[in-house]
């Protein structure tokens, strides 16, 4: 029979590990097992004890949102604006400046340039960002998805108030700079854009703090407890995969629409 090694504990985390663990725990402690188990080349369990019991409600508590802008329409861009980072590894993004308006920092200019905060042990690479011509520097993370109606209500859009303000931090470690606010852009690709949209998220001193204790809560955290909900695991990879013991919803039922109660994924898959 195979060996398993157990997962290592990891000494940082990205901006997507605050959104997943937000969400579940459990999905970011599984998805760093595959990460490992790619790495290593050989089978990697995730570190949650075998029988912990699910959580109801999330662990992280929620950053703070006031302040926070919505807006209809596409992104206002100026003429003195330019772009000064692009996540190379990603193919999808809008075009918003001209070729002329495009100065890439040279610092991160090659593929797959890492923005890194040692002191804040975090990493990760903003979509883009953006020297605003009043001398701001402002991270940009493009969804492809609409503009949600009710941003503010529990329609569950938080992670990406979570994923601006995680790097507006990385843009101030990198570049030297403290951006005032970082932008989510809603492209709206399955509708030609006739529900785009963006989103102003302040950062300040409330959201610094924030920040460094919800890091340092997910990096001593050593259950890492599922928190099964239909919404949740419905998207979720590692659960679509069947990996997941916990999950609210089995997978191939991702329409399912009833009310489930938590069943432990070995009922339905014979483990």
């Amino acid at each position: 029979m195979a060996l398993v090694a157990q997962a290592v504990a990891t000494d940082h985390v990205t901006p997507h590990d605050l959104v997943t663990y937000s969400r579940c725990p459990f999905e970011m402690e599984l998805l760093h097992a595959r990460h490992a188990s790619i790495v290593s080349g050989q089978p990697v369990a995730a570190r949650t004890p075998i029988g912990t019991l699910p959580l109801r409600h999330s662990p992280l508590f929620t950053p703070p949102n006031l302040g926070v802008v919505v807006n209809d329409g596409r992104l206002d861009i100026f003429p003195d604006d330019l772009l000064v980072y692009e996540d190379a590894g990603e193919d999808d993004l809008p075009m918003l400046f001209s070729e002329g308006r495009i100065r890439l920092d040279p610092r991160f200019a090659h593929p797959n340039a890492t923005l890194i905060d040692r002191a804040f042990r975090l990493s990760g690479r903003p979509d883009l960002v953006i020297a605003r011509g009043a001398g701001d520097l402002v991270p940009v993370e493009y969804k492809s998805t609409h503009l949600f109606v009710g941003y503010h209500e529990s329609h569950g859009r938080m992670f990406d108030v979570i994923q601006a303000i995680a790097e507006c931090r990385l843009v101030h470690a990198a570049f030297g700079r403290r951006p005032p606010y970082g932008l989510v852009l809603y492209g709206d690709v399955a509708n030609d854009g006739e529900h785009e949209g963006w989103v102003q998220v302040p950062y300040g001193d409330a959201e610094e703090r924030w920040l460094r204790v919800a890091i340092d809560q997910v990096l001593s955290d050593p259950v890492r407890a599922p928190v099964p909900s239909e919404r949740t695991c419905t998207s979720c990879q590692p659960n679509r995969d069947g990996q997941c013991r916990y999950a609210a919803v089995p997978p191939g039922n991702e329409h399912h629409t009833a009310r489930s109660v938590f069943v432990p994924a070995a009922h339905w898959t014979g483990r």
